[in-house]
């Protein structure tokens, strides 16, 4: 196939596919309508790691308002190579149990004969000695029961791992027990169609965090249909083929108009002096480039701000463009590594406040305000559900990537007037 031919062919494609389009997005809004396929409280509410703690406390509390009894703990007791119970045996579930050591273990379960702690660690570092802390603690008050000490977490045991059960969410060892294994075992045993839902909710929220890959909507599946269709013709083939052959193009495209977007929303209404940032020597700041790189800011502030002080958007997770959390990052010289003082925020005392004053976000040594956003993986399908889904085309008028930039403009905001940045500053017409 010639130069010529081929663009050719490319024009028709397109023109064919764009008269599709119509009827594809009127397909897709009625598998919404009756589907509600992307609706999710997991995704509403994007759960901090208290907030899962109590889900999986509900879950596995045989009195919990799931109302399948032992089914759910005693699925855990069978994968731990414990003794499953009856109904007649008395099972106590708490959460928050303080020890001597004055910590917390996120959730005891006390049956006759065993005292089982379940840290939960999704996110969060350990902390000096806290396994070997909580498995002491456990064994303090026995009175003839065995301790259990389950680490619920992707990350090793520091401290007690001889003793401690290692149960990641979704990514396991070889045939290591995992969350998402166990509870997907076990949904067809599930009678009642509400908890059974949820707990399905909660498998596609563990796969989508902790997966670190798309799990696809089905309200894609027309536009994939309709794609495959046209692959299928050898006439097609090259023409797509062709397309997938810049997919990577065209996602950092996407992914820096996000970016642009952005900075151009902040210069508009907070000051024009805003620029884009990025604390990683030698990587553009550029959004397609910060997020590709783990804890790399694609960042926005105003050269009046203390150095190592922005508004930003940040990729968390071991996988490239996933687990990303937007927030104010200003390092804690206090708290950060030594090895990493040269990205401390001399500002950050100043900025201590936003946590308590701003709802809906935490505070780290690295970040006085974040959050995890509700769709925590950035790659090549999220950008393209975003341009499906925008009245225009246009991924600056997609309703989520308008309030992304709503929350940086209060973030900048409220940080600029935490900094007091423009004090003595002449107004800007």
């Amino acid at each position: 196939m010639s130069i010529d031919q081929a663009h050719l062919s490319l024009s028709s494609f397109i023109s064919d596919f764009s008269k599709m389009l119509p009827r594809l997005a009127a397909m897709r809004e009625g598998i919404d309508l009756y589907g509600a396929t992307t609706f999710s409280p997991f995704s509403i509410f994007s759960p901090d790691e208290n907030t899962l703690s109590r889900v999986i406390a509900e879950i596995f509390d045989p009195v919990g308002s799931h109302g399948q009894g032992l089914l759910f703990l005693n699925s855990l007791l069978s994968a731990i190579a414990l003794p499953r119970l009856n109904r007649l045996d008395a099972v106590k579930v708490r959460r928050e149990v303080l020890t001597r050591a004055k910590r917390r273990i996120d959730i005891v379960i006390e049956t006759s004969r065993y005292v089982i702690g379940i840290e939960n660690k999704p996110w969060a570092a350990q902390q000096k000695n806290q396994l070997g802390d909580y498995l002491a603690e456990l064994k303090a008050d026995l009175r003839g029961r065995k301790p259990v000490l389950i680490f619920l977490s992707d990350q090793h045991a520091l401290t007690a791992g001889d003793e401690t059960i290692r149960v990641p969410y979704y990514h396991g060892e070889s045939d290591e027990l995992t969350l998402y294994g166990l509870l997907a075992k076990i949904v067809p045993e599930i009678k009642a169609a509400a908890p059974k839902a949820f707990i399905e909710d909660f498998l596609r929220y563990i796969e989508f965090t902790f997966g670190g890959q798309y799990v696809g909507s089905p309200s894609d599946k027309p536009y994939i249909e309709a794609v495959s269709a046209e692959f299928d013709d050898p006439q097609r083939r090259k023409v797509v083929a062709s397309i997938l052959l810049s997919q990577e193009t065209l996602h950092i495209r996407l992914l820096d108009e996000i970016g642009e977007f952005l900075l151009e929303e902040v210069r508009d209404k907070v000051n024009r002096d805003f620029e884009p940032s990025c604390d990683q020597q030698g990587i553009e700041p550029r959004m397609s480039k910060c997020l590709w790189a783990r804890w790399t800011p694609f960042g926005l502030r105003r050269p009046s701000w203390p150095i190592n002080c922005h508004v930003a958007v940040e990729a968390h997770g071991s996988n490239w463009l996933s687990e990303i959390i937007i927030g104010v990052k200003a390092p804690d010289g206090d708290k950060i590594p030594p090895k990493e003082k040269h990205y401390a925020c001399p500002g950050r005392a100043r900025l201590e406040s936003m946590a308590t004053q701003i709802p809906g976000g935490k505070k780290s040594q690295y970040w006085p305000w974040h959050k995890f956003l509700p769709d925590s993986y950035w790659g090549q399908e999220y950008c393209a559900r975003l341009v499906i889904e925008s009245p225009t085309g246009a991924l600056r008028d997609h309703p989520e990537v308008q309030d992304l930039a709503r929350q940086l403009v209060e973030l900048a905001s409220e940080v600029d007037r935490l900094l007091d940045a423009t004090q003595g500053r002449p107004a800007e017409g």
